[in-house]
């Protein structure tokens, strides 16, 4: 019982650490953050933040790497491309396309900060880099590389996660004015004016 009680202190207390840490980047950019500064503002003393992080680095990195765990998790997933080319004939949303909209508008205000000219620099190319990544293990389990060996494999999906990530930039840059579910519809129709399918 002791233990799960303090698992849950310390479960708040990061999240304490990261919502303050988060805000500080959104009023005054990563840079201007200091322990000092997000200490006082969340209202622990430096030895508690210790507990958690070695510095505002350790902060950033653990938030990105959260993040990025999350999207990929969501988004290499086993596809059926008979249930693509249904939901795309009917423009319907096909769920696992959903799946991967709906988390990044759930942390859409994170990815727009972390992205933008308050946010460390080096997470662009985290997120491409692990999109990629993803990209060429979904192309690979769902044998989209064997039913195209004229492509090469890293010039196919670096192609398709381009696809994506221009998607969910030109969303994020408009503020989602579109639901997960009618940028899934979207991104499906983009995916077959493709040659290959």
């Amino acid at each position: 019982m002791a233990e799960r009680i303090h698992d849950v202190m310390t479960a708040r207390t990061k999240k304490r650490i990261r919502d303050t840490f988060i805000s500080l980047v959104e009023q005054h950019g990563f840079n201007a953050v200091t322990v000092r500064n997000l200490t006082a503002t969340a209202r622990i003393n430096r030895g508690t933040f210790y507990l958690h992080y070695k510095d505002k680095y350790d902060v950033i990195e653990q938030i990105q790497t959260d993040f990025l765990d999350g999207l990929q998790k969501v988004m290499v997933v086993n596809i059926s491309p008979d249930e693509m080319k249904q939901t795309y004939r009917e423009e319907k949303p096909y769920l696992p396309f959903v799946g991967m909209f709906e988390y990044i508008h759930k942390y859409g205000s994170l990815i727009r900060l972390l992205l933008g000219p308050k946010g460390e620099p080096g997470f662009a190319g985290k997120l491409r880099d692990m999109v990629n990544r993803s990209f060429h293990k979904k192309l690979q389990n769902n044998n989209v590389f064997n039913n195209n060996p004229a492509i090469p494999q890293e010039y196919l999906s670096a192609y398709v996660a381009a696809i994506f990530l221009g998607v969910m930039e030109e969303w994020l840059s408009q503020d989602m004015p579109h639901s997960p579910e009618q940028i899934a519809v979207f991104y499906i129709k983009l995916i077959f004016l493709q040659p290959f399918k």
